[in-house]
């Protein structure tokens, strides 16, 4: 039996394009507004470059659930078995790999 992403994974991995654009615009307003952020560039060239940093970080962190994903197959029939707790195992290699790579989750 394979075993398929929770479902908080699903969800969490899945953010729409429009959200990553309002999100990124709260984000340089909130800068913009506490005098945190400088333009040097127009306000624009800024938020698309959050834009561009927050869809990088979310591909990344797919990569890396992928990749714990592959990891855990071959822990399977410990998982199916109940020696190992699926969620505690995938955070627990999730988190190994996320700082080998140096990837802030």
């Amino acid at each position: 039996m394979e075993k398929t992403a929770p479902l908080w994974y699903i969800v969490a991995m899945r953010i729409p394009s429009e959200q990553i654009e309002r999100i990124s615009a709260l984000i340089v307003a909130s800068l913009k507004e506490k005098k945190l952020l400088e333009f040097k560039s127009g306000e624009a060239t800024v938020r698309e470059r959050v834009i561009e940093i927050f869809t990088q970080n979310i591909l990344a962190e797919e990569a890396l659930n992928r990749d714990v994903e592959n990891i855990m197959k071959s822990h399977s029939s410990e998982i199916e078995s109940g020696q190992m707790d699926y969620r505690k195992m995938f955070n627990m290699i999730k988190s190994k790999l996320a700082k080998e790579r140096e990837i802030i989750l």
